[in-house]
């Protein structure tokens, strides 16, 4: 009883929607070809990585504009240790995941007395550094050329196995994250973002706690940048452009900020536009850009938060003839 008080109608549309996704993404390899797989392989690494971003945008109220470096750097870190070093599959996964992880901190404590427009530039600067970095370390990263050689391990060489090794990652970083934002540190990141003022009230130490967030959200952009060198078995500068990042937040807000689903569905949305859409209508970008309108004017709170308040509204109407 106590569990079906805590599920909100909110929480009950976000867990509906996630589930409906596990069993259509289950099913996809069955149903597209090869192309459409792909697809649907790199919308779940950008998903992963856009829910990265939400983690700190959503619930901490901190929006990150260097998340793509991150990223990058773990994606390089697989890739070093794969093409320069010939190194093995679980020295390349650990390596990517520390660079990520060290990235986070150093970046982490460079952002976390800062906020607002302070924080989006030092995050900005962040991202810029990282992809200055790409460029001019040709030794590491091979400049332009980038690192090419970055072969996926046996057991999901062929795409449709990749496609559901992604699957299984996103679903288990999905549900970390859905353990972390309703545990008393997520309690925490979202009472910073209300007021950071009452927070130091109530003894929280913001600076800290913004530290812990930036990290956990580092890891889960760890490992989307994992995904991400295996996917394309290449890494170039590319994925640390300020598009990346950009990419995802946009991902964001058509899904709906401040909810664990919404980044996913907007990743599938944008990557099918981009990747599909693309090949049959040549002005795409302005098919993209009548979806964000609708999106502004009808469902502000984005696609997840629009149907968790229709669904409130059904329940309120319900309820009412229920007592009438």
């Amino acid at each position: 009883m106590t569990a079906l008080r805590l599920l909100t109608p909110t929480r009950a549309v976000q867990l509906g929607l996630l589930a409906v996704a596990i069993v259509a993404g289950l099913a996809v390899p069955y149903v597209v070809g090869p192309f459409l797989l792909a697809t649907a392989t790199l919308a779940l690494i950008y998903g992963l990585f856009a829910m990265s971003i939400n983690l700190l945008a959503g619930y901490a109220g901190l929006l990150t504009l260097g998340q793509a470096g991150i990223m990058a750097m773990s994606a390089y870190g697989v890739a070093y240790v794969a093409v320069r070093m010939n190194g093995g599959y679980l020295q390349q996964i650990v390596t990517g995941m520390v660079v990520a992880l060290l990235a986070s901190l150093l970046f982490g404590l460079m952002a976390m007395r800062t906020s607002r427009v302070y924080f989006l530039m030092v995050t900005l600067a962040q991202g810029m550094i990282v992809y200055g970095l790409a460029h001019s370390l040709a030794a590491v990263t091979g400049a332009e050329n980038g690192l090419t050689g970055v072969y996926r391990p046996s057991v999901v060489v062929e795409d449709w196995k990749y496609y559901y090794a992604c699957l299984a990652v996103v679903v288990v970083c999905a549900a970390l994250m859905w353990v972390i934002v309703r545990s008393p540190f997520g309690l925490a990141l979202r009472g910073l973002r209300e007021s950071t003022s009452r927070a130091r009230m109530l003894g929280y130490d913001v600076a800290l706690n913004r530290l812990y967030g930036f990290l956990l959200a580092g890891l889960f952009a760890g490992v989307a940048g994992v995904l991400f060198a295996y996917n394309n078995e290449f890494v170039s500068p590319a994925v640390a452009e300020f598009n990346t990042s950009a990419q995802a937040i946009l991902m964001i807000i058509l899904g709906g900020v401040g909810t664990l689903s919404g980044p996913l569905f907007g990743a599938f949305v944008i990557v099918f536009v981009q990747n599909v859409l693309s090949t049959e209508i040549d002005r795409w970008p302005t098919v993209m850009g009548l979806i964000f309108i609708v999106m502004v004017l009808f469902a502000r709170s984005g696609f997840v938060g629009g149907v968790s308040k229709l669904w409130q509204k059904l329940l309120a109407r319900r309820r009412r003839e229920d007592a009438s």
